[in-house]
Parts: C-alpha cells; structure tokens; sequence
C-alpha cells in the first residue's frame, strides 16, 4: 500500500491549467528574464567578492611590510651593516622610508 507524499500549497498547480506557466516561469529560470532586481543584486555581490580580494591582498601586504620594515630597522642598528652600506655608497635615504622606519609614518 503506497503512502500519499503531502503536496505544499505552492507547488499545487490550479485545476484550471493556468497556473502552469507560472508555476514553470517561477521555478526554471532559465523561463524567465532578469528583473533589475536580480541584475542589481549580481553586480552587488560581484563587487562585494571584488572588495573583499582587494581587502585580503592590502591586508597580506600591510602584513609584509611591517615584517621588511622590523628586519631593515634590525639591519640598520648594526653598525657594520651601515659601515658596509657607506662603503657601497648608500650614504642617504628615501625621506618616506626614513620617517616610517623612525615610525612617524605609521
């Protein structure tokens, strides 16, 4: 003896026939054209992924840079290494560099 499998009210089809373009056009939507609604929300989630590589790739750099900048503030408080960078004639350096290894440019 087969059980009956309940049927939710919004998958009833009308007796009448009528509802079977909705109901296809409402479920396969290859049936159905885009609204601006579902265009909008597209392109909202596009950029929301875009932004969010974009946040990862600032944040795995800004994570480089303070490990270059510890490892450079290490090498220039040996005083060989400075007297070998004299030597090579690296007698100046970059402003910017200088104020965010003093850490007045955070």
């Amino acid at each position: 003896m087969a059980r009956a499998i309940p049927v939710s009210p919004d998958l009833a089809v009308p007796a009448d026939g009528q509802g079977q373009a909705s109901l296809r056009d409402d479920r396969c939507p290859a049936n159905r054209k885009s609204t601006p609604e579902a265009r909008a929300r597209k392109v909202f989630m596009l950029e929301r992924a875009r932004q969010q590589t974009l946040f990862r790739r600032m944040e795995s750099v800004r994570t480089e840079m303070a490990v270059l900048e510890n490892v450079l503030r290490e090498l220039l408080s040996d005083p060989a290494f400075v007297a070998l960078l004299r030597r090579q004639g690296f007698v100046t350096m970059p402003r910017l560099l200088r104020d965010r290894l003093s850490g007045r440019n955070s």
